[in-house]
């Protein structure tokens, strides 16, 4: 039986390299281990990236950065008001989504989904990249400080993502499964909910300090008798908010969206880790922009 990474035989991997270099590291990293291995590992690549300069840290950068290391994620960031929130949702709202899962049902409206087998509905990265405000969210100072105290390098913004999570649905899909997000040797992830999420609205939800536990390390989705077995002594927490509500989770720990039982959630997030993946387009589409560094947006901005 020949030898594979992700159901990848090496030699698809070779040839998933030579069409796009970013899918080599991806192809690659369930050989990095457990957490403890992975944060070397990721000490070592994050010396070949640039740094800012030096400069006195920011006391609330350095509170969350501890929240991040303690239990994965941080309290609520207070970037995004609820009037902005609102212009976002309705940006998107007035946009087509799709369901990646079922290709044959093309673009859709959010208000119309055509399948009862449909649990999200994703937007693309360019419909994304045109939210009014939205980049400017990503680039927040606050934000790409904690990401680079965190990294120990600047964060590269890549794997863009924004979707529905479909209420009235019987069964989780997707990552609505707990998981572990394997995309990058280290990452943390900016989610920003744009609709009222309570614990019955799709809240993202987390294994406290699961982010450093050498258990569940695999690639698979679990599921909840799996991870409350494995994991008994780690309580499970669902983030709620209010349309607008900001946060950072390193998503290298267990987590997952729940399955909305009231009522739709949708959801846009950023990660901000060490290389770029292969989730945003091979060809940044956005041109260069005054005041934004060119590095960090180095996956989207020309």
């Amino acid at each position: 039986m020949a030898f594979t990474i992700r159901n990848r035989t090496l030699e698809q991997i070779a040839r998933r390299a030579l069409a796009d270099w970013r899918n080599l590291p991806y192809d690659l990293l369930p050989l990095s281990g457990g957490p403890a291995r992975r944060y070397w590992l990721a000490r070592l690549a994050a010396l070949a990236c640039p740094r800012s300069p030096q400069a006195p840290d920011d006391p609330r950068a350095l509170a969350l950065l501890e929240q991040l290391e303690d239990r994965g994620w941080t309290e609520p960031l207070g970037l995004v008001s609820p009037e902005q929130a609102a212009l976002m949702r309705q940006a998107l709202q007035a946009q087509p989504c799709h369901d990646p899962y079922r290709p044959h049902l093309g673009d859709f409206p959010p208000d119309a989904v055509p399948s009862p087998e449909t649990n999200m509905g994703y937007y693309r990265v360019d419909q994304l990249l045109a939210v009014p405000g939205l980049l400017g969210v990503f680039n927040h100072p606050l934000v790409l400080r904690v990401a680079e105290l965190y990294l120990g390098c600047k964060p590269t913004i890549d794997n863009i993502g924004g979707w529905w999570s479909f209420a009235g649905r019987d069964a989780a899909k997707g990552t609505q499964w707990f998981h572990r997000d394997w995309d990058n040797i280290r990452a943390i992830k900016l989610f920003i909910y744009l609709t009222d999420t309570g614990p019955e609205d799709g809240a993202f939800e987390f294994v406290e300090a699961s982010h450093r536990d050498e258990r569940l390390v695999e690639i698979n989705r679990m599921d909840d008798e799996k991870v409350a077995r494995t994991m008994a002594d780690l309580p499970r927490r669902p983030i709620a908010g209010a349309a607008g509500a900001v946060f950072l989770a390193d998503t290298f720990g267990v987590h997952r969206g729940r399955l909305p039982r009231a009522q739709s959630r949708l959801m846009v997030t950023a990660q901000y880790g060490i290389w770029r993946t292969p989730f945003t387009p091979q060809q940044p589409i956005l041109p260069r922009q005054p005041g934004l560094d060119p590095y960090i947006n180095r996956a989207v901005m020309r």
